[in-house]
């Protein structure tokens, strides 16, 4: 009976789930299989895969949500750790802090990035007026700008992914490492990092598939030159009329994003087999 109610309960929200979420991507999936004649081919992946600026897009989203991952990582790990040491108070402050980019629009922060990354932005014009550059640099419109923007939009989501599993860290076993001659980041590197890969690996995930699809940030800062698997959908889409070549790009995107995230599934899977032994 548990599982007759369980499985009514959960039917409205399975049929919505495929007919609105995995039946469209299904579809879009489906019909890159297939040539003009109605027989399964691979031609058109083969022809995607042949032209350099395609290659040359994936592996830049490839590398950039990789750099991003990492870079939230290194971040977010040391400072979700001092949240998670604040009086309640203060950590519900700095909570709210750390998630207020997620409050405005992502092409709002773009557009604030475009402003201070400029050629007469205020980064520039800062570093001229102090003297450290003779001329304006070309930040903007650059792999860098772009993984500026992605920083600072997924950076929250590891934090939040970091700060509930650095609570039920004890600081005893810190204390004990310590006393057993361990010095203090030698003892944050042996025991908070290892407890808290769960937090990470959760972060990680989210960091590197948000990267991977984001379509606003490398739009407006990565400009017409700099492209992402994204921005290059949206060009046969909306520019090429090229759909067939947009449902393609899509299907690489949501491979990849598949692909990493049942790679961080696997790696989480064997640390908790790993701790449960």
């Amino acid at each position: 009976m548990r599982k007759r109610w369980a499985l009514i309960l959960c039917a409205p929200g399975i049929v919505f789930l495929v007919l609105c979420c995995a039946w469209p991507v299904l579809r879009v999936v489906l019909q890159t299989l297939y040539s003009d004649t109605g027989a399964v081919s691979f031609a058109g992946y083969a022809d995607l895969f042949g032209k350099s600026f395609f290659r040359n897009s994936l592996l830049r989203t490839l590398r950039l949500a990789a750099i991003t991952t990492l870079v939230c990582a290194a971040v977010g790990i040391p400072v979700s750790f001092y949240i998670s040491r604040m009086a309640e108070k203060r950590k519900s402050l700095a909570i709210s802090l750390a998630t207020f980019p997620l409050l405005t629009s992502a092409i709002v922060r773009s557009i604030c990035w475009i402003v201070l990354l400029g050629k007469k932005g205020v980064i520039n014009n800062v570093l001229l007026a102090v003297g450290l550059i003779d001329k304006p640099l070309s930040i903007l419109y650059t792999e860098t700008s772009m993984l500026i923007g992605y920083i600072q939009l997924f950076m929250p989501l590891m934090l939040l992914s970091l700060v509930g599993v650095m609570e039920s860290i004890d600081d005893e076993l810190l204390q004990a490492a310590q006393t057993l001659g361990c010095p203090r980041i030698l003892a944050f590197m042996k025991v908070v990092v290892p407890l808290s890969v769960s937090g990470l690996i959760t972060g990680g995930m989210l960091v590197f598939t948000g990267t991977m699809t984001a379509y606003a940030t490398p739009s407006l800062l990565g400009g017409t030159k700099t492209k992402v698997l994204s921005t290059l959908l949206d060009q046969y889409a909306n520019i090429n009329s090229d759909w067939m070549s947009a449902s393609m790009v899509a299907a690489v995107m949501i491979f990849f994003t598949i692909v990493v995230n049942v790679l961080f599934s696997q790696i989480a899977g064997r640390l908790n087999r790993r701790q449960d032994a």
